[in-house]
C-alpha cells in the first residue's frame, strides 16, 4: 500500500517542464540585454568631481557621452588632463566649459579673459600660486584647428589661462551634468 501512496503521490505532481525550450526562449532576450548594457558601458561615462573648490560650483556629477566628441562653444567637455600640473596629473579626466573653439579670438590680460571680445572669466588669481609673473599668461591669440579653450564658472579655476589649449587628442566626449 505504501508503494501505491507513493505512486499517486508521485502522478499528481506536476511534470517539470524540459529545460531545452526555456533556454531556447530566454537565450535571446539574455544576449539582448547583455547586447544594450555593452553598448550602454561602453559610450557612458559617469564621474564626480571631489574637490573643495569645484571650477563649476553647482555640479559635482556628470553623465559623459563618449559617442559624442562633437563640441560646441559653451558645452561641457570631459578630456584628459595635458600640462596641468602641479594641479592635475596627466591623463586625470577633468571637465570644463568649451569657451572657445577653433578660429576664435581669445585676450587675457590681468584683469579679464575675453573670447571674441565677449569677458569669459576674470582675472589670473592662481599667478601667485603658481609663483609665475601675470604677464607671463597675457595673450591675443586665435585658437588654433582642433583646439578648445576650457574655464570654470569660478575666477580660481585652473584652465585655458594657465596651461593652454585642450586639443582634439585629449578629448574624452560631451558631458552632462547630473547633479
Amino acid at each position: 500500500m505504501d508503494r501505491r501512496m507513493n505512486k499517486r503521490e508521485q502522478s499528481t505532481k506536476p511534470a517539470k517542464p524540459p529545460l531545452a525550450p526555456f533556454l531556447l526562449k530566454a537565450l535571446p532576450l539574455l544576449i539582448l540585454v547583455l547586447g544594450v548594457e555593452y553598448y550602454i558601458g561602453q559610450r557612458f561615462l559617469i564621474g564626480g568631481d571631489d574637490q573643495v573648490d569645484r571650477c563649476l560650483p553647482d555640479k559635482w556629477v556628470y553623465l559623459i557621452d563618449t559617442y559624442n566628441k562633437d563640441i560646441w562653444r559653451g558645452d561641457l567637455m570631459a578630456f584628459r588632463a595635458e600640462r596641468m600640473e602641479p594641479y592635475f596629473k596627466d591623463g586625470h579626466v577633468i571637465v570644463k566649459i568649451a569657451a572657445g573653439v577653433t578660429g576664435d579670438s581669445v585676450h587675457v590680460d590681468p584683469q579679464h579673459t575675453t573670447v571674441n571680445g565677449k569677458p569669459v572669466i576674470d582675472g589670473l588669481p592662481l599667478a601667485k600660486k603658481l609663483n609665475k609673473p601675470v604677464a607671463q599668461f597675457k595673450r591675443h591669440e586665435t585658437i588654433p584647428l582642433a583646439a578648445y579653450w576650457v574655464t570654470g564658472q569660478t575666477d580660481k579655476s585652473f584652465d585655458s589661462r594657465y596651461w593652454g589649449y585642450v586639443y582634439d587628442h585629449q578629448v574624452i566626449g560631451r558631458a552632462y551634468a547630473l547633479f
